[in-house]
């Protein structure tokens, strides 16, 4: 019984390696990044604690969160810098009280888009709050 119980605790202790190992995917998983930063105005002033996710088809998504100074620079994964490259959707997003703040023409229906290419890319967006 003892066997049996260590048996089964070792096959169980496996499988949860074996699920992280396959969930977490590693460099080799990933494609060709660009490295993306930008700064996100709002009426010409800068845009703090927002959201930006580059969304291309196909692979996922790169987000960042704006400084005080509406500066972001985009997160692959975990400590992975950078964007797929290719044609983005870009969206931007902030809450406040559960509320969207930003216009539907920048997040829910974003307009706005970006071509990441090989290298550093700096895409800055000036929002219009009309």
């Amino acid at each position: 019984m003892h066997q049996l119980r260590t048996f089964i605790t070792a096959c169980v202790c496996f499988g949860f390696v074996v699920s992280l190992a396959a969930c977490g995917g590693g460099s080799s998983d990933a494609p060709d990044l660009g490295q993306v930063s930008g700064t996100i105005t709002m009426d010409g002033a800068p845009l703090a604690d927002a959201n930006v996710t580059f969304m291309p088809e196909g692979v996922r998504s790169s987000s960042a969160t704006t400084d005080s100074a509406g500066k972001y620079e985009l997160i692959y994964i975990r400590d992975e810098k950078g964007a797929a490259i290719g044609k983005h959707k870009v969206v931007v997003s902030k809450l406040d009280n559960e509320k969207e703040t930003i216009p539907a023409k920048y997040c829910v229906e974003s307009e706005l888009t970006a071509d990441v290419k090989e290298g550093a890319n700096e895409f800055n967006f000036d929002l219009t709050s009309k």
